[in-house]
């Protein structure tokens, strides 16, 4: 299954469902986001720590918080099951000496959720 393709993003949004941890340290998740790898763009919603929705249309209308934009080759790197130095977390990639992840938008809503969506984000390394 190609990476970030509709079916990828499903299988993402399986394992974050399923995964026990998820459940507990999520449960207070809610928030609306875009997620871009390279020329492909999802709006992600996660409510009470379930990731809700996915969806692959985007327009003026959609609204969400905040956006975390980054090329292909670098989430690729980021979904390998050890990644290399500075594609191990979003922080990494967001480093000013790296550059390669751009945050955008409402960071508290970020921060408020940083451990349940960090932990949402290192599931992709399950997707194959």
């Amino acid at each position: 299954m190609p990476m970030f393709d509709s079916s990828w993003m499903t299988g993402w949004q399986e394992a974050v469902n399923k995964d026990g941890p998820m459940k507990v340290v999520g449960k207070h998740l809610n928030a609306d986001l875009v997620l871009e790898f390279g020329d492909a763009e999802y709006f992600v919603s996660f409510r009470n720590g379930a990731l809700d929705a996915v969806e692959d249309e985007i327009g003026p209308e959609t609204c969400y918080q905040f956006a975390l934009r980054a090329p292909r080759e670098s989430w690729e790197k980021f979904c390998e099951p050890v990644p290399p130095p500075m594609y191990n977390d979003i922080w990494a990639m967001a480093h000013p000496l790296h550059g390669r992840l751009r945050i955008e938008g409402n960071q508290k809503v970020l921060w408020q959720n940083l451990r349940a969506l960090t932990w949402a984000l290192d599931l992709m390394r399950k997707v194959h």
